[in-house]
C-alpha cells in the first residue's frame, strides 16, 4: 500500500477534532442542532487552516444516514463516500480549473435534480475566487433562490477578490491562523501515535515553519521524519527545513557585546561553510530582536514562541540593549533584504550589514552627550556637524594605568627627565592655546582643560571641570594630534598626555573663558540699527520682524 501523508492521514473526521478555528465549528454546530442551516456559506482564511475539511464534515452532518447530527457516524455509506471524494451527491469543484460561464450552466442545470440517494445535494467550490465576473453573474440568482435540496460551500483565500454581490448572498466565516502552542500540541500527538520521539524545541520551530497553516506544519513535519527517523532533534529539524538554529543567534549577540570583528567575520564563514540562506537568516535574526524587545519591554513570556530554556538565555541580554538599540538593529535588518535580493555581492553586503550591528554606538549615550552640548554656553564656535561625527565614533576614556602600559619605554637621550616639569607646561599654556588656535582651530576646546599632574615624568595629566566632561571626551578622540602639537611646541620628545574630570577652581584657571550674554530683543535691534539704520523698515508693519534665539 502506498504512504498515506501525515496531512491526509490526520485529516480531522469530525467538527472536535478541528483545531483552532472553535469560533466557526460551534456555530456550524448550533445551526445544525438548531434547524438553523444556511443554503450557501462562505468560508475565508489563510491555506491549510481547515476550510475544506470543514465543508465536508458539514456535508457528512447533513447527510449522514443517522439523521442530520453535529457529529455524524462516520461509517455510514454517505459518509464514507463523502471522507473518500466519490459522493454522487457532493460535489467538489475546483474553482481554478472551472472558472468560465459554460461550467456554472452546467452546475445550473445540475442543481435542479433531486439528490441521488442522500437528503441533500451539496456544492462545494474551492478557490471561488478564481471564477470570472460572467460566471459569478450567471450564480447569482441561483445562488439566491436554491432549490430546497441544495447547499452551497465556497472556499477562498482571497476574499476580497469576491464580488459583493455574491458576499451579500452567503454566510461568512473567517478562518484564522492556528496559535503555535496549539499546533505544537497537535504535532505532539500525531508523533506520539506514529512512536516518533521529538522535543520542545523541534515542535516550535515546526509550527513557525508552518506560519499559521494546519497542512503546511504536518508536511513539514513529514519532511522531518523522513531525514531524522524516529528520534528528532532541534538541530536536526533546523537542518531538515533549513532553518537556522536560535543558538547561531545567541551566538552572534555576545559577538555583537564583544565588539571583536575578527570573530564576527570567522562566524560568518562558518554560516556559509553551513550552507547559509543569507534571507532566511535575515529573517530569523529579525524575529529574535523582536523577542528579545518584547521580552524586554513587555516581559510577558507568553507572547514568544520560545522554548524555556531559549527564553531564559534570552533574558540575559536585556540588560545589555535598549529598546532604541534593538529597533536600530531590526530597522538596518529591514532595509537590508530587498537590497540583498538583487545583490551581485550578497556576501559582502551580508557582512557589511552585521558589521554595522557589531559597531553600533547605543543610541542612549549619543542622545545624553548631544544634550550636554545644547547646554554649553560661551564664546566657542563648534561645528556641530564635526562634533557629532566625533561622538558616534568610539569615544573612550583613556586611563592612567592602561596608558601606562602601552607607552614605550623612554628615549633618555631625546628627552632628559630634568627638563620635564609641570611649571614648564604652566608657565607657557596660555601660548600653547594661541599657538593651537591659530594652528589646528579643531583642538581649541583645549584651552577649557587645566594641566594639572605629571605622572612618570612622561605622562601630562590635563583636568577639565565636570561641566566640561563634553571638551574633556572631544580632546580624548584627538589624543593623537594634541601629542603631536605639544610635543613640537614645547619641544619636547614623546610626551603622553591624559585628561581627567573634576572641579577646577578660579584660582586654577590659567585662561579666562568668556561667557556670551543673552541680549534682549530691543538691544538687538538697537544693535542692528546702530549699524544699519537703513533696515528700520524691517521692524514696522507689515514685516514686524523679530530675532529668533
Amino acid at each position: 500500500m502506498s504512504y498515506l501523508v501525515i496531512a491526509r492521514k490526520y485529516r480531522p473526521l469530525t467538527f472536535e477534532d478541528v483545531i483552532g478555528q472553535e469560533h466557526v465549528t460551534t456555530t456550524l454546530m448550533n445551526a445544525i442542532k438548531n434547524n438553523k442551516v444556511h443554503h450557501a456559506y462562505l468560508l475565508t482564511g489563510p491555506r491549510g487552516v481547515g476550510k475544506t475539511t470543514i465543508s465536508r464534515i458539514l456535508a457528512k452532518c447533513l447527510n449522514c444516514e443517522t439523521g442530520v447530527t453535529p457529529t455524524p457516524c462516520g461509517v455510514c455509506s454517505n459518509c464514507v463516500e463523502i471522507d473518500q471524494g466519490n459522493s454522487l451527491d457532493v460535489k467538489e469543484i475546483d474553482g481554478a480549473s472551472n472558472r468560465g460561464i459554460d461550467e456554472i450552466r452546467d452546475l445550473r442545470d445540475d442543481i435542479k435534480f433531486s439528490p441521488a440517494k442522500s437528503r441533500k445535494k451539496i456544492y462545494i467550490i474551492d478557490e471561488v475566487h478564481m471564477l470570472t465576473n460572467q460566471a459569478f453573474n450567471a450564480l447569482l440568482k441561483t445562488l439566491e433562490e436554491p432549490p430546497e435540496h441544495a447547499v452551497f460551500i465556497f472556499a477562498t483565500t482571497e476574499v476580497n477578490e469576491v464580488p459583493a454581490t455574491i458576499l451579500s448572498r452567503c454566510q461568512r466565516h473567517d478562518f484564522k491562523r492556528v496559535d503555535i502552542d496549539v499546533l505544537s500540541k497537535a504535532l505532539k500527538e500525531i508523533c506520539g501515535k506514529e512512536g516518533v520521539e521529538i522535543d520542545d524545541g523541534s515542535l516550535i520551530m515546526l509550527s513557525k515553519a508552518g506560519d499559521g497553516s494546519v497542512r503546511d506544519s504536518q508536511s513539514a513535519l513529514d519532511q522531518v521524519i523522513a531525514f531524522c527517523g524516529n528520534i528528532i532533534t532541534a538541530d536536526k529539524t533546523a537542518e531538515a527545513l533549513g532553518i537556522t538554529p536560535v543558538e547561531s543567534f545567541f551566538r552572534f549577540t555576545d559577538i555583537v557585546l564583544s565588539k571583536d570583528t575578527g570573530e564576527l567575520i570567522t562566524y560568518i564563514d562558518e554560516l556559509f561553510g553551513k550552507g547559509l540562506h543569507i534571507l532566511a537568516y535575515i529573517k530569523g535574526l529579525m524575529e529574535f530582536f523582536r523577542d528579545l524587545l518584547i521580552l524586554k519591554t513587555v516581559n510577558d513570556a507568553k507572547i514568544l514562541d520560545m522554548s524555556a530554556d531559549n527564553l531564559i538565555k534570552l533574558g540575559r541580554y536585556k540588560q545589555n540593549f535598549g529598546e532604541k538599540d534593538l529597533l536600530l538593529f531590526i530597522d538596518i535588518l529591514s532595509q537590508s533584504v530587498q537590497k540583498l535580493k538583487s545583490s551581485p555581492f550578497q556576501r559582502m553586503d551580508f557582512e557589511i550589514i552585521l558589521l554595522k550591528i557589531l559597531h553600533h554606538e547605543p543610541v542612549s549615550n549619543i542622545e545624553e552627550i548631544i544634550k550636554k552640548l545644547s547646554a554649553v554656553e560661551g564664546d566657542l564656535e563648534i561645528d556641530t556637524d564635526q562634533i557629532i561625527g566625533e561622538i558616534t565614533s568610539r569615544l573612550k576614556t583613556a586611563q592612567v594605568n592602561i596608558i601606562q602600559q602601552q607607552l614605550p619605554e623612554p628615549d633618555k637621550k631625546k628627552t632628559p627627565e630634568t627638563d620635564l616639569n609641570l611649571d614648564k607646561f604652566v608657565s607657557k599654556w596660555e601660548d600653547f592655546i594661541s599657538h593651537i588656535k591659530n594652528a589646528n582651530s579643531r583642538l581649541s576646546v583645549l584651552e577649557f582643560g587645566v594641566p594639572a599632574a605629571m605622572e612618570n615624568n612622561r605622562v601630562l595629566k590635563i583636568k577639565f571641570d565636570k561641566k566640561d566632561s563634553v571638551f574633556k571626551n572631544l580632546c580624548d578622540s584627538k589624543k593623537e594630534e594634541i601629542e603631536k602639537e605639544l610635543n613640537s611646541f614645547f619641544e619636547t620628545g614623546d610626551v603622553r598626555v591624559i585628561f581627567d574630570e573634576g572641579t577646577i577652581k578660579k584660582t586654577e584657571r590659567i585662561i579666562k573663558i568668556s561667557q556670551n550674554v543673552k541680549k534682549s530683543q530691543d538691544e538687538k535691534k538697537t544693535e542692528l540699527l546702530n549699524k544699519a539704520p537703513q533696515l528700520k523698515f524691517l521692524f514696522e508693519k507689515p514685516f514686524n520682524c523679530k530675532f529668533i534665539d
